[in-house]
């Protein structure tokens, strides 16, 4: 599997250390804009920067068979199973939604045309912010469904580890949903279960509402913080390469009714992407929630 990696040198180094354990991925690539310097890469083989050089170095010292290339073209997306696009350089110290809009957009431009002529089939991953902004934004360019957004890495992360230390268990035991757009974040409590067990036979109704409240004050947000985005590419990575058919809550193309927006919904990720939204059993507060949810994502992604 040939792994292609667009925008952010430095984390993309990171993200391709990760990539590169995985035994189902042959290629990481990393892809340079054609207008920006400041995002290309050095080869390994080349004098200056040594961060490639030691990526390539420490697959061979951990037994990594994985082919680390380079690329200043969009003729190296020929071949890509996977793009992934990372947030721009510096994005992590905006403060303003317009300001990263306008930066991933920017970037995403450059790659637009090379993906239609080169990686067509290719299942995109949005990991720049905001995630469910630029996947829609995508999707009208290249019109293509394969396209998921991973912006609720952060959300499900924060409710994960909220439920472990408040129940005194291991994370290992926790299974938690959020769903959500790039501004708001709502968690499912009948959905979280420890080893099985519902939280509510847990946690008090009280503690419930707190917890949910102490999640939802996570957004809005502009990124995911750097190691919890990386973990959530892989997972996803994985998942699409193994054919796991993991249920996941990931920015993914919804229809309600006749309006069609990215949201952050429960989908089962298999090889070919993501391939079903996941029903689920809302109470009435958590429908209007949805639907409110659905109603700003549409006037945000027109």
């Amino acid at each position: 599997m040939k792994i292609v990696l667009l925008g952010n040198n430095q984390f993309a180094v990171s993200v391709a250390w990760g990539l590169c354990q995985l035994e189902s991925v042959s290629e990481v690539a990393f892809l340079s804009g054609a207008t920006s310097k400041k995002n290309r890469f050095v080869h390994p083989k080349a004098a200056g920067p040594t961060d490639l050089r030691d990526l390539v170095e420490a697959n061979a010292l951990s037994a990594s068979d994985t082919n680390v290339t380079t690329y200043d073209a969009v003729e190296g997306l020929s071949g890509a199973d996977v793009i992934v696009l990372l947030p721009p350089m510096g994005q992590s110290g905006f403060r303003s939604p317009q300001a990263s809009k306008t930066t991933s957009i920017a970037l995403a431009r450059g790659f637009v045309s090379g993906i239609q002529q080169y990686a067509s089939d290719a299942k995109i991953l949005v990991a720049a912010s905001p995630a469910n902004y630029v996947a829609a934004w995508m999707h009208q360019s290249l019109g293509t469904a394969q396209i998921i957004g991973l912006g609720n890495g952060a959300a499900t992360a924060h409710l994960t580890t909220e439920i472990a230390n408040r129940v005194n268990v291991s994370v290992e035991d926790i299974m938690a949903l959020t769903i959500g757009s790039d501004q708001e974040t709502y968690p499912l409590p009948q959905y979280c279960r420890v080893n099985g067990i519902p939280i509510a036979q847990l946690m008090s109704e009280t503690d419930i509402e707190h917890l949910c409240e102490a999640v939802k004050q996570r957004c809005p947000y502009t990124t995911d913080g750097g190691y919890t985005l990386i973990s959530h590419i892989l997972q996803v990575v994985s998942t699409i390469a193994h054919d796991r058919n993991r249920v996941m809550s990931v920015g993914t193309r919804v229809s309600a009714g006749s309006t069609s927006v990215y949201l952050n919904v429960p989908a089962k990720i298999g090889s070919d992407g993501v391939t079903d939204i996941v029903p689920l059993a809302l109470t009435d507060q958590q429908r209007e929630q949805f639907k409110k949810l659905v109603a700003q994502s549409a006037a945000d992604q027109s």
